[in-house]
């Protein structure tokens, strides 16, 4: 067997050049304002067709899918190349990446080019449409960018800018569409994984039917050795000289489909462990975005229970603004109508002064007439007395006159003769009608004296009675007064308690807007998008 020389190697890029171009490819392409171009061919799609000969070698064995086609080589961004039957179109693009990755992610389509006999079909391999740019913190521009800087009022009062709202739901966006990118990526992964995974298989198959062909050509060896003795030396040479070309032919064509099995399948190597370096990193980005996601879900929904509650506190505050206002116009009224009484009060209470001053006049006249009335009587109960004491003195006299006369006229009669009988008459008529006359001058005089005091009496007992009621309504005067003083301390002690109610609560206001200002100041300075 001839030995052919073996080829040279092209020189391989390590994998931090090669992520390096890739970073820089993609700064490109990013900076073409999300507009990406077309990838340009491998260096596989510039170089000569193959002989039709090779051509016809790798149909017969099922190397190549397609005898028309002829397999890419390497993209100008690094990728590995990809089988014909995992062949994607050149116009495809490539998925965009998050920033923090561009150092360590392969691209995430990376087409496979093996040379061992594919069975997978070109509809496993993902169709991928229009680019999406996404790179870094990179926004879609939309028809809100030309929105002034104006402000929404929000319930609690408070001034919200609209592109504040816009690049937090921006950010909200962006964050899901990166997770939902992370998921595809992952899906993609998967599947390069699966297709890897097939293609390690068939190449330990290819390198199963290679020992086999051995087996086959050691078989046809052994046939010739026996063919040789059956035929002419010259034939025999002939026949051996053509059994060596083919023999030479197959030897390197096996060789060249080994070298390239072997090619295959170290990039299949390096693919995998890129892909799975890109899986762990990919792993690490989603756990990290979701851990991102999780807090910023807390957040917002702190924010939102703080926003509620604030809002419920603003509208407590609110009805219990609009309860004291209705109280307010209540204690109004009631102090309207409050001070149209006290006047009324007022003027009641001058009236009664006036009508007490003139009671109290009337009073104490009346009380001076009662003392005269008193002293009257005092002085008539002494003419009385002194009366009944002249008529007991006049009676004693009569009785020591009387008891002196009997014993004179005993004397008489026992000195004397008897007078006649007709003068002593005489002496007793005179005597007894002259005390009858002063008897009953004093009877009368005791009957005016009498018929005085009861008048005396009856007045008294009538001033009596006008000045209890006097004294009553005077008393049921003064308790209106009292009542009156009482309602106004306490319609006063209400007002002031109002407005240092009032005043007290007046200042909650504002100190509640500061607090929902300084709450959504601290979330907005907190937020890292």
């Amino acid at each position: 067997m001839i030995n052919q020389p073996q080829k040279r190697r092209p020189r391989r890029e390590s994998y931090d050049e090669k992520c390096e171009r890739r970073h820089e490819m993609r700064e490109n392409l990013r900076r073409r304002n999300n507009v990406t171009t077309c990838r340009h061919l491998g260096r596989g799609a510039d170089a000569s067709p193959q002989s039709p000969r090779h051509r016809e070698f790798l149909r017969r064995r099922n190397l190549v899918g397609d005898a028309g086609r002829t397999s890419l080589g390497q993209e100008p961004g690094g990728h590995v190349p990809m089988g014909p039957s995992s062949q994607v179109e050149p116009g495809a693009p490539v998925l965009p990446q998050h920033p923090r990755s561009c150092s360590t992610f392969p691209p995430a389509h990376s087409p496979l080019s093996l040379s061992v006999p594919l069975g997978i079909s070109a509809e496993t391999t993902p169709r991928r449409g229009a680019s999406v740019n996404t790179q870094g913190t990179q926004t879609l521009t939309n028809a809100s960018a030309g929105v002034k800087d104006s402000s929404q009022q929000t319930d609690c009062g408070i001034a919200v800018l609209n592109k504040e709202m816009l690049q937090l739901s921006n950010y909200l966006k962006e964050a899901l569409h990166r997770e939902l990118l992370l998921k595809q990526k992952m899906v993609i992964l998967q599947e390069l994984f699966s297709t890897l995974l097939q293609a390690s298989e068939k190449s330990w198959q290819g390198q199963l039917n290679e020992d086999k062909l051995k087996c086959k050509l050691r078989a046809l060896e052994n046939q010739l050795q026996a063919c040789t003795q059956s035929y002419s030396k010259e034939c025999v040479k002939k026949i051996l000289v053509e059994m060596e070309d083919q023999k030479q032919t197959y030897e390197q064509k096996a060789k060249e489909a080994l070298q390239k099995m072997l090619e295959d399948k170290l990039q299949a190597e390096q693919q995998l462990q890129n892909s799975q370096r890109s899986l762990a990193a990919t792993r690490e980005d989603l756990a990290f975005w979701k851990e991102h996601y999780t807090t910023l879900k807390a957040e917002l929904t702190k924010v939102t229970t703080a926003h509620t509650e604030l809002q419920n506190s603003f509208h407590v505050l609110q009805s219990e603004l609009q309860q004291t206002s209705a109280q307010k116009e209540q204690l109004e009224r009631a102090l309207g109508t409050l001070q149209s009484e006290h006047t009324v009060l007022r003027q009641r209470a001058s009236a009664l002064r006036d009508d007490n001053h003139l009671k109290a006049e009337h009073i104490s006249t009346i009380e001076d007439k009662l003392q005269k009335e008193q002293n009257q009587k005092v002085m008539l109960e002494a003419t009385i007395s002194h009366l009944h004491k002249l008529i007991q003195s006049r009676t004693e006299e009569g009785k020591t006159q009387a008891v002196s006369m009997q014993r004179q006229d005993q004397v008489f009669t026992t000195q004397t003769p008897p007078l006649i009988p007709a003068k002593e008459k005489q002496n007793a008529l005179l005597e007894q009608p002259e005390e009858e006359q002063g008897e009953e001058r004093l009877k009368d005089e005791m009957q005016k004296r009498t018929s005085q005091l009861t008048a005396k009496e009856k007045e008294c007992t009538e001033l009596r009675s006008e000045l209890e009621a006097l004294s009553e309504e005077y008393r049921s005067c003064l308790t209106r007064l009292r009542q009156c003083r009482d309602e106004l301390n306490h319609f006063q002690s209400e007002q002031a308690k109002f407005h240092f109610l009032q005043r007290r609560r007046s200042p909650w206001i504002p100190l509640l807007v500061a607090v929902i200002a300084m709450a959504i100041a601290t979330f907005l300075a907190s937020y890292t998008p």
